[in-house]
């Protein structure tokens, strides 16, 4: 019965022409004016019944159609709904970078993270800065969050930076609130490490980290995270403080490069002494 409805509803233009062509001539052969008039006004009085009859039978070409049409109007609704969001976020992010960049105390670059690279613990981002930019080796990576890593190597439009979760970083830093000095490491968990630090040293679960005024690479007084943990080691007189960057590496996207270039005298005789003391630790 439904596929006859659906036939009649798909060829109702033909239907209702076949058959008006049927009753015309009916009414054509048929001689008396009075009967022809009582019969048209049954017909068309039937046909108008009929009509309301049935006008609540859905049309299932229309349905099909109109269905269609839905669902391909809530996919481009879906698709602008997340080019919005992605937009909102964008530009809260490039908002808090550009009232980084007049705040900052040092001539900055903004760049964008074209590429990721993981070696076994060490992590390097690559960005679409070089040095037509200016772009050079030893230069630090930054966001509005915190210290991202330093330049590694640079081409003419693309350099790498290492990032502060790699084997061999090495960052001299401060605990602000007590100003206690340390080296900060990265041994491959979550948290970056702070470690030799006496345990009669003043040190609080949620005090700031920041660079020291005695690192080479870095400017000072650039955040690095924040004390997540406190651990005493057993057998010694020292802790090891586990420091939570501030600086999210998953979604990290957009940085600055702060146009530092360390000291390259000072940085030559610390590579000697630092040479000589591994040749002192090998022949022992």
């Amino acid at each position: 019965m439904y596929r006859l409805i659906e036939l009649i509803v798909r060829f109702k233009e033909y239907v209702s022409l076949c058959a008006l062509i049927v009753i015309c001539f009916s009414l054509m052969s048929w001689s008396h004016s009075g009967q022809l008039g009582g019969f048209r006004a049954v017909i068309v009085g039937g046909i108008g019944w009929m009509q309301s009859a049935f006008a609540w039978i859905p049309n299932p070409v229309s349905i099909k159609s109109e269905n269609a049409a839905l669902r391909e109007l809530n996919l481009q609704l879906s698709e602008e709904r997340a080019s919005i969001r992605q937009a909102l976020i964008e530009n809260a992010a490039l908002r808090k970078m550009l009232e980084f960049k007049k705040k900052s105390a040092y001539e900055v670059i903004s760049a964008d993270i074209v590429g990721k690279t993981t070696t076994e613990v060490r992590n390097f981002v690559t960005m679409n800065k070089g040095t037509a930019d200016s772009i050079q080796e030893g230069m630090p990576v930054i966001t509005d969050a915190g210290l991202v890593g330093v330049i590694i190597g640079a081409s003419s439009n693309f350099s790498i930076a290492q990032l502060l979760i790699n084997r061999d970083s090495r960052i001299a830093a401060k605990i602000l609130r007590s100003r206690i000095d340390g080296i900060v490491a990265w041994e491959g968990e979550q948290d970056l490490v702070m470690k030799n630090i006496p345990k009669s040293y003043d040190v609080k679960v949620g005090d700031e980290v920041i660079t020291s005024e005695y690192s080479n690479k870095y400017p000072s007084n650039i955040r690095i995270g924040w004390v997540s943990k406190i651990i005493d080691e057993p057998t010694t007189l020292f802790r090891r403080i586990l420091v939570r960057p501030s600086a999210n590496f998953s979604t990290l996207e957009q940085v600055y490069i702060a146009k530092i270039i360390p000291d390259p005298e000072r940085l030559q005789l610390e590579r000697e002494i630092e040479k000589r003391l591994r040749e002192r630790r090998r022949l022992r």
